[in-house]
């Protein structure tokens, strides 16, 4: 339907142009040496533009011609031999632009194109000589007919003059051209100092000698040149948006100093409730990841619908943006040439970016004094407990990737008529600053989902009944269960992981495929999955993180080696 809208509404133009020179033969209308005016808005004349511009007739007009020419428009458009537009303003309308800007501001009024009111459409982005676009605007009036209902970046048409080599179009008020995303976040003031830094530190500037002109020799014999830069940015580049180029249509998320800096206190405060660290580089770079899209949001694409239980926006890195979690002020947008910005009033770090995800070994038992082997650890109707190697310590390339071996807990039945248990509450080693084991502690859990996966050894041919609770003081809340059979198969081996994706160490996803060892897919991943998605709910009503426990049952007993590996937690997208 909107096709045949604007087709009908170019066919209404023409039908206009066309009833306006009824009155005699075409030919003769276009050919004619004398300026016709079919209307205060439309004429056609047989001289070129300068010709047009220059003539005193059109005396109003001598300032912008005067303009235009100061600035090389015309000597550069007798080069060029080809169709073109130019827009102009009358003299009431023309303001003078300061020498540093003024060649900018006249190349924003021509473009390399014919441009016919009859193809015109609403919503047109046309480049104009300073490398940017204007758009178009046409509303209901403009599309059926009325010429001073167009716009070029909101200044209406007042007139259109068809010359011999293109078209002249008078508008109300000078083109006002929005700078680009780069330049905007150049100019961001210190306010915003952080932001800015961020996404300018990988960039450069590069002489474009291709398109600089040169104007002189220095006094070396050197020519200078009227430079032209290309600007590129390894971290945008790498997405192929370039922050610069007016064939861009995106969004920004814009943090102030005090934004990002009140994020990050809550997110140190939310850490040290919950015992955890996270790198303050990587909490940056999630900030800069996700501000930029590559969609134009208008206000209304913000906000959330019935159809949806959250607003999730995806960004350029594929960095999750919830729109409810996020404090966001749209209802003043920032138009840029190429995008939209939005100020962020509030920013918020998702648990799953201040939590990659929590694993850890049976094979802390070794650690654990007695008496915490009988607080973390209950077994049933096992014995010769022992931690072993199963895989000796490697890594997939040496030097950049840490070793990384399998280490079980392993025991037999003590009788093989009768079932067994390995129950564990979930606790990590506490390291001195040589990286020895001094003590294990219990983790603290957030709330949050996540998908909890685990490793034991192939072909053990056992099927477990596992649970996971929740450990609030002496009391235990029963969180989620499954069962799983450990078989033949690879997907419970150790942490081979070859039943999940998304499950290696931070980091690695991104460069593996560059890797030439042969088991690079089996690298320290999260294991098998045991429950999709397992809720830890809020118990106490403030986001206190609290410790799980673990209870893994086989109701049949064997003469067979039980190996227990690992267990790991990976919050989801929905753990937020």
């Amino acid at each position: 339907m909107k096709t045949k809208a604007i087709l009908f509404s170019i066919l209404a133009v023409g039908a206009l142009l066309f009833a306006a020179c009824n009155s005699q033969n075409w030919d003769d209308h276009y050919f004619s040496e004398e300026t016709v005016i079919e209307n205060d808005q439309l004429a056609d004349v047989q001289v070129s533009t300068e010709a047009y511009l220059s003539d005193p007739a059109q005396a109003d007009l001598s300032q912008m011609y005067g303009f235009l020419k100061e600035n090389g428009v015309f000597d550069k458009l007798k080069g060029k031999s080809q169709l073109f537009t130019i827009l102009v303003v009358s003299n009431e309308h023309f303001v003078q632009p300061g020498e540093e800007e003024a060649e900018y501001i006249a190349f924003s009024h021509v473009t390399d194109m014919s441009v016919s009111p009859a193809n015109l459409h609403d919503g047109e982005r046309i480049l104009m000589w300073h490398n940017k676009f204007v758009t178009v605007g046409m509303d209901s009036l403009a599309l059926l007919g009325d010429l001073s209902h167009i716009s070029f970046n909101g200044s209406p048409v007042s007139r259109v003059v068809r010359t011999t080599d293109g078209y002249i179009y008078e508008l109300d008020a000078m083109i006002s051209t929005p700078v680009s995303l780069y330049d905007y976040i150049n100019e961001l003031p210190e306010e915003y100092s952080m932001f800015r830094e961020m996404v300018l530190a990988s960039g450069g500037k590069q002489f474009d000698k291709k398109n600089s002109k040169a104007i002189g020799v220095d006094a070396t014999g050197n020519t200078i040149y009227d430079t032209v830069w290309i600007y590129t940015n390894d971290f945008f580049d790498a997405k192929n948006f370039s922050l610069s180029s007016e064939s861009l249509t995106a969004t920004m998320f814009l943090s102030s100093d005090e934004v990002i800096n009140a994020a990050l206190a809550d997110a140190n405060a939310r850490l040290s409730n919950w015992g955890l660290e996270r790198d303050r580089d990587i909490i940056m770079r999630w900030i800069l990841e996700a501000s930029f899209f590559r969609s134009k949001y208008s206000p209304a694409d913000l906000v959330d619908n019935d159809d949806e239980a959250f607003l999730d926006l995806k960004s350029i890195y594929d960095r999750q943006w919830r729109m409810e979690a996020q404090g966001v002020d749209i209802d003043h947008p920032i138009e840029v040439s190429n995008g939209t910005i939005y100020e962020v009033t509030k920013l918020y770090i998702p648990n799953n970016v201040l939590i990659y995800r929590i694993k850890d070994y049976y094979r802390n038992y070794e650690y654990c004094t007695d008496q915490q082997k009988s607080i973390y650890y209950n077994m049933f109707n096992l014995k010769s407990i022992e931690v072993k190697t199963e895989v000796e310590p490697w890594t997939p390339e040496a030097g950049v990737w840490p070793m990384h071996g399998c280490f079980s807990l392993s025991a037999y039945c003590d009788d093989p008529s009768l079932g067994f248990n390995m129950n564990m509450e979930t606790i990590h080693c506490v390291y001195d600053e040589q990286g020895n084991v001094t003590d294990v502690a219990p983790y603290n859990i957030p709330p949050g989902t996540y998908r909890f996966a685990m490793g034991f050894a192939q072909n053990l041919n056992m099927t477990f009944n596992i649970k996971v609770y929740a450990v609030i003081g002496t009391s235990r809340q029963e969180l989620g269960s499954s069962t799983i059979t450990v078989g033949s198969t690879t997907e419970f081996h150790y942490d081979r992981g070859t039943f999940l994706s998304d499950t290696w160490p931070e980091g690695y996803k991104e460069v593996k495929d560059a890797l030439t060892n042969s088991k690079k897919n089996n690298y320290d991943t999260d294991g098998g999955c045991v429950i999709e998605e397992l809720v830890l709910p809020d118990l106490l009503g403030n986001n206190t993180a609290y410790p799980l426990y673990i209870t893994c049952e086989c109701t049949s007993g064997t003469s067979s080696r039980i190996i227990y590996h690992h267990w790991c937690l990976r919050p989801n997208k929905n753990n937020y």
